[in-house]
Formats: C-alpha cells, sequence, structure tokens
C-alpha cells in the first residue's frame, strides 16, 4: 500500500498539470456552440459604448481608442486594453454565460493587416493565448467568432470588404485557414459537442455544415434561399428563408455579393442529421443581420 501512495500522488499532480495547461490554452473558448453577438462590430463609433456582461457583474466601457472593464459593483477598474493610433477595434463581445469578453484588433504589418483576438478574462487572471493571424489584406478584419470548450476549437471569420475568409484555431494554437468556403459569407456558427463548423453562402443562398467528413449543404432543398442564424447550447440549428427567395433563384437576381438587406421571411430549426421544420415567429419579415439566437435558444430580433 505504501508503494502505491507515490503513484497515486503523481497521477493527482499529473492531472492537475494537464487541467491547468488545457485551462490556460482555452481561455478564448470557455463557452461554446453558439456563435458570439458582435455587440460592436465593423468598427466602433465615435463616443463610449457601455456593455454589460451577461449577470451584470462588470461593465465594458468601449470606444475606438480603449477597452475599459469595470466591476459594477464598486465601479473600479479591472482591465484595459488601449487600441494604438494605428490599430482599430472591429470586434467586441461579451461571452453569453461567463464573464470574459473577447476583443479583435486589426493593425497595418510589413506584409498586410494583422488581426489579433485577444480575450478579457474576469474569471481569473491568467495569461491567454491570443490567435493572430497576418498577411492579410490591407483593410482585413475580425467579423465574427464561434467556439467551443467541448472540441477546443475556435472559427475566426475575417473580412477585407465583402470578401470572407475563415481561420481555424484549436487547443494546441494550431491556426489554419478553412479551405472550399465561398468568398462572400453572411455569418458563422459552430456546435457544441462535435467540430463542425456551419455558415451561409450569400450567392447561393446556402448553409453548409462542414465537419471531418468534409462539406455538405444542410438548408431544405425546394428553390427557396436561406441563411444561417446559429446555434444554442444544444447544438440546435437556426436558419431562416429569405424573403422573396423563389423569385430570386426563378430569374437568377440573388442577393449578390452583399450579406446586408436580406429578409427573412420564415425561421426554422434543426440540427445534424434532422430535417428542419418551421419556428412559430412574429414580427416577420425581419432583417438577417438583427436576428440572433441566444445561448439558451431564444430568438431575438434586435
Amino acid at each position: 500500500m505504501k508503494k502505491l501512495i507515490p503513484w497515486l500522488i503523481a497521477a493527482i499532480v499529473l492531472q492537475l498539470c494537464i487541467y491547468l495547461y488545457l485551462n490556460h490554452l482555452l481561455t478564448p473558448s470557455v463557452a461554446g456552440g453558439y456563435t458570439l453577438t458582435p455587440t460592436a462590430s465593423g468598427g466602433v463609433q465615435a463616443g463610449v459604448q457601455q456593455l454589460f456582461s451577461y449577470d451584470g457583474s462588470f461593465r465594458a466601457d468601449v470606444s475606438k481608442d480603449a477597452v475599459k472593464i469595470y466591476s459594477t459593483g464598486d465601479d473600479s477598474l479591472k482591465k484595459e486594453i488601449d487600441i494604438g493610433a494605428t490599430e482599430k477595434l472591429t470586434y467586441f463581445s461579451w461571452l453569453q454565460d461567463r464573464n470574459i469578453a473577447l476583443a479583435g484588433i486589426s493593425k497595418p504589418g510589413k506584409l498586410g493587416a494583422i488581426c489579433t483576438l485577444e480575450p478579457l478574462n474576469m474569471v481569473t487572471d491568467s495569461q491567454s493565448i491570443k490567435p493572430t493571424i497576418t498577411g492579410l489584406s490591407k483593410d482585413a478584419e475580425i467579423a465574427d467568432v464561434a467556439y467551443s470548450t467541448d472540441t477546443n476549437v475556435i472559427y475566426i471569420q475575417v473580412k477585407s470588404g465583402a470578401i470572407s475568409t475563415i481561420y481555424r484555431t484549436d487547443a494546441n494554437n494550431v491556426l489554419t485557414k478553412v479551405d472550399n468556403t465561398p468568398s462572400v459569407i453572411g455569418r458563422i456558427a459552430n456546435l457544441k459537442s462535435e467540430d463542425a463548423l456551419l455558415y451561409d453562402s450569400v450567392n447561393t443562398g446556402r448553409v453548409y455544415l462542414v465537419d471531418k467528413k468534409g462539406k455538405q449543404w444542410i438548408s431544405p432543398q425546394d428553390g427557396s434561399q436561406y441563411a444561417l442564424i446559429g446555434t444554442d447550447k444544444n447544438d440546435i440549428i437556426y436558419i431562416t428563408r429569405l424573403s422573396s427567395a423563389q423569385d430570386r433563384a426563378r430569374t437568377g437576381k440573388n442577393s449578390g455579393s452583399n450579406a446586408s438587406g436580406r429578409l427573412a421571411d420564415m425561421i426554422l430549426t434543426g440540427g445534424l442529421n434532422e430535417a428542419f421544420t418551421p419556428l412559430q415567429q412574429s414580427g416577420l419579415p425581419y432583417p438577417v443581420d438583427s436576428i440572433r439566437v441566444t445561448y439558451d435558444g431564444t430568438i431575438k430580433l434586435t
């Protein structure tokens, strides 16, 4: 028995070290299975936007010059990111179930723009991995992020004008570009329980899923055009049928190279290998860009 004790202690210490290492790497993706709600994307307007964390414990004061996070209890400054003169804040969002925020910052580099996804973890003071993408077009910026703690994978949508590129990073901090994706993408999301990316093609009006098996067209094949809304914590996929999609498909006139201006006239839910069915939703038609699904599966028309 005495000989076993050292081995048991060593095993416990090893497990603890593995846990701390993974926690250090996965700080940017501590909650998963849904697309972040971009509360300030495409550049921050003049002035300061006050954005609160999911439980109201923290307030982020976001401006073009800085991100400052305060405790709402005593209004004390907890963390701060200064945005340099050559930098631009293009994305900011609180996670929907944790006191952690993500900030997307772009700046010029020798070979093009450099985009960095920087986490602000109010739960711990540990230093976090900052996924950084280099060699991009001069006007490139982070437009959206999707992530999962179960798979330890983060997808980052980088846009240059109307053109999008999707990058994937994981617990090993391996950054790769997702191949075989359309150039004009409306929105991205991913599943919580397995490594699967979702996105919609603006040009074709189709929603796709990409996993280890390859790429598959998952929206209904009924002649209508569709767009992605997102996913929830239970891996339910939410899509929307586009208004007058059948007319556009018949005449060959689609939404072109611009994801904005699309109208949703029906919301549908489905899952991996499950057919999509209509969801009762008032207020439609409504702009696709203003429809979101929360972590708990609530549809919000903002």
